[in-house]
């Protein structure tokens, strides 16, 4: 029998494919892009690196070799090696707390303690799951707790879509606005040669707003479920599945408050040292390995059980650090190609003419579209901050501006983003069809960018800094 032919089926590329095809695109734009610099200057009181407005010059072009593109990957990783090490750290520590059960059990808790009072329970549940993304930068590590929810939603007619929107949306409230996230604030203020976790106010401000704009919408929402007036939301609910319907409610166990004890302790350490004393990248990792460990080795009373749930923490971050290095790869081609300069004197022109306020907007929005083909928080500031930081000391906003219109864009536009691992998984697991999602998740975005663009003008006007 011959064998039947396969059919060529088009298909958006995964996350490492699509970067593979971006460093490819980029080769070819150095070809056709003009090579082009600024002057730029180191400014002596702080240490950083700045662009002098109105130096730009086109220079003689320099193409590129094949070795330079296809060793690009291999030359990103070692430029980012920092902030590769950090990622792997904090993984690897966060996923000796996960191991405890200490998030699992204290959320079980909260369900037991607010039964019928679904409205405060939410809300309580979003604000701590807000807390955990706008600290420690907590997003897939959250899954486990979407087949709990959702049979706790189904439970009280609010539907699965509820349980759901719970997580994500709760955690992405604080993850997008980022107060002390070290995956985006944290490398884009690098990138940007910001102190680590400056301008810590307005990102408070932003996460409080959109928090409240969250739970409402959730809340809201599942109300409505409950009273059959969204009924379109719950078509695709069908029966509870075998590992919802086993769900166990988990008590919080006396080890497992101790590893609560001990995280909080260490996040109220790292602001403090952060703020009075400069902390970065290398003493916050030796801050949470210490914190793993301590965590580890008190919960499970073993060295071997606490070094095997860091080395799984630590591997699950294999995918973010792959996406990093080919997104710094992107970089490294335009750097050899000299064409990074003249994207951004390009990006300037009609930046620069419309006003600060309006120019922070649109860095947002674009961040937004870009979110789509760059889903990944390191993989896109390593894309795209280094071409965000000398663009806002041309088109006269301040860099803590850009970094947190970027990192906005980078978050909150993840509701409707397909291309996102976090979400589609919980879909996934709460059996949630997309298109579904999307309708039910499209208003709360435009709710979000309307109050990002609020905060962005307050930005703009109050010189949002140290710069």
């Amino acid at each position: 029998m011959e064998q039947e032919k396969k059919k060529f089926k088009l298909h958006f590329p995964n996350g490492a494919a699509f970067f593979m095809i971006m460093i490819l695109i980029t080769a070819v734009l150095t070809i056709v892009i003009p090579s082009g610099a600024f002057e730029r200057m180191l400014d002596e009181a702080t240490g950083r690196t700045l662009v002098v407005d109105g130096t730009f010059q086109f220079l003689d072009k320099e193409y590129i070799t094949f070795s330079q593109v296809f060793s690009s990957f291999f030359r990103g990783l070692i430029d980012g090696a920092d902030i590769i090490a950090f990622i792997f750290v904090v993984g690897g520590a966060f996923g000796v707390i996960t191991a405890t059960g200490a998030f699992e059990s204290g959320l079980d808790t909260l369900i037991r303690k607010f039964n019928g009072r679904e409205g405060y329970m939410i809300a309580g549940i979003m604000i701590a799951l807000a807390i955990c993304g706008a600290t420690f930068g907590m997003a897939e590590e959250s899954l486990p707790f979407v087949a709990i929810l959702v049979a706790a939603t189904r439970k009280m007619k609010m539907g699965r879509i509820t349980g759901v929107a719970i997580v994500v949306i709760g955690i992405y409230c604080g993850y997008a606005a980022g107060p002390l996230n070290p995956f985006n604030t944290g490398i884009g203020q690098g990138i940007a040669e910001l102190p680590t976790f400056s301008g810590l106010w307005l990102r408070v401000v932003l996460m409080i707003g959109a928090t409240v704009i969250g739970i409402h919408h959730v809340v809201s929402y599942g109300y409505k479920i409950k009273n059959g007036k969204m009924d379109y939301l719950t078509l695709n609910d069908g029966e509870l599945t075998e590992a919802q319907q086993s769900t166990e409610i988990k008590q919080l166990t006396g080890r497992q408050k101790a590893v609560l004890v001990v995280m909080l302790a260490t996040i109220c350490i790292m602001v403090f040292c952060v703020l009075k004393f400069g902390w970065y990248l290398q003493e916050i990792s030796v801050l949470f390995l210490v914190m793993g460990l301590v965590a580890g080795l008190f919960y499970f009373r073993s060295l071997d059980d606490t070094a095997d749930a860091f080395v799984k923490g630590a591997a699950d971050m294999a995918t973010a650090i792959v996406l990093f290095g080919f997104a710094r790869a992107i970089l490294v081609v335009m750097q050899d190609g000299q064409i990074m300069d003249t994207i951004v004197y390009a990006m300037s022109i009609p930046l620069k003419n419309v006003g600060g306020v309006v120019a922070a907007w649109g860095i947002y929005l674009s961040q937004g579209i870009i979110n789509f083909f760059i889903p990944s928080s390191t993989g896109q500031a390593a894309a795209v901050m280094p071409i965000l930081t000398p663009l806002a000391d041309i088109i006269g906003v301040t860099r803590q501006t850009a970094v947190m219109a970027y990192q906005c864009g980078d978050g909150y536009w993840n509701m409707i983003t397909p291309t996102q691992m976090a979400l589609v998984a919980a879909l996934g697991l709460g059996g949630v069809r997309f298109s579904t999602w999307f309708r039910y998740a499209w208003k709360l975005v435009v709710k979000w960018s309307i109050w990002t663009c609020i905060v962005l003008a307050i930005a703009v006007v109050t010189n949002y800094g140290p710069f």
